[in-house]
């Protein structure tokens, strides 16, 4: 899943969620669900004029977000053995 972060001229963002080539408006119970299935976030798609600080920090969030993804199944699979 790819999230996708517009910025629009009003300068308020917006979140959509893109999964294969379906487009839609983002749902956290689809982001989790997600996470289960593929077990990681795709790099994020921006769109729109962001500074260069938010772009680092929704980079920053996805990485944080796929670390503890990854962690949590690394621990889940030490516990298996």
């Amino acid at each position: 899943m790819k999230l996708s972060f517009m910025k629009n001229e009003e300068l308020e963002v917006s979140v959509s969620q893109k999964h294969g080539d379906k487009q839609k408006a983002f749902n956290y119970v689809d982001m989790i669900k997600c996470l289960i299935e593929e077990k990681k976030l795709d790099e994020p798609e921006l769109i729109g004029d962001f500074s260069d600080s938010e772009r680092s920090s929704i980079s920053s969030m996805i990485s944080h977000i796929n670390q503890e993804v990854s962690d949590f199944y690394a621990e889940e699979d030490d516990e298996e053995t």
